[in-house]
């Protein structure tokens, strides 16, 4: 073999070398570009379904929250509606005829007096109680505000028996309010 053969053999393969390490190269470039780009669009996936997860956390919320509040103005809405039955039902004991006045403070005094079992005074809440009162014998000390009804308390004051129409409805409210919450809304 020449020196020419040798050299153009070292040449060839020299080139032959310089081929398949550039050819290596381009598919180490190409694995490396495939895996990044795998990664960036399973990276793009990831953001996405965190952003849907968050959007259907955040809807689940504010559905939840809309859900709250028309329950919340529903309830108030009800309240306001049993607050007004209370006021109107005062109202229309306010309004009672003198007939039927005098017969339910008769009976307030009577069943006030049996709870006292003794001698007992009131305050009255209209001119109308004193004659009740005198009727029963049951002594008048002073008056109170209120839209109909009579205070009992004992004579040494240690028992007192508020039968105010008020005073009744507010002992009552509770029992009356789920009543009158059943009946408005069954």
């Amino acid at each position: 073999m020449t020196a020419e053969t040798i050299i153009n053999k070292i040449k060839t393969d020299a080139e032959k070398k310089a081929q398949d390490i550039k050819k290596e190269a381009e598919q180490k470039a190409k694995t490396i570009k495939q895996d990044a780009t795998k990664k960036a669009k399973q990276h793009a996936q990831n953001m996405i379904d965190k952003g849907k997860q968050h959007a259907e956390n955040r809807k689940k919320i504010m559905i939840s929250q809309a859900h709250q509040n028309a329950k919340r103005k529903e309830m108030n809405a009800k309240e306001n509606l049993i607050e007004t039955c209370f006021q109107q039902a005062i109202d229309q004991l306010g309004n009672l005829d003198d007939n039927t006045y005098k017969n339910t403070v008769k009976q307030l005094m009577l069943q006030g007096k049996k709870q006292i079992s003794g001698e007992c005074n009131i305050k009255i809440s209209r001119d109308l109680d004193e004659h009740i009162a005198k009727e029963i014998g049951v002594s008048i000390t002073g008056k109170t505000e209120a839209t109909g009804g009579i205070i009992l308390s004992s004579k040494n004051g240690a028992i007192t028996i508020d039968n105010t129409f008020e005073g009744i409805l507010k002992r009552e409210k509770q029992d009356i309010r789920v009543k009158i919450g059943n009946l408005l809304f069954p």
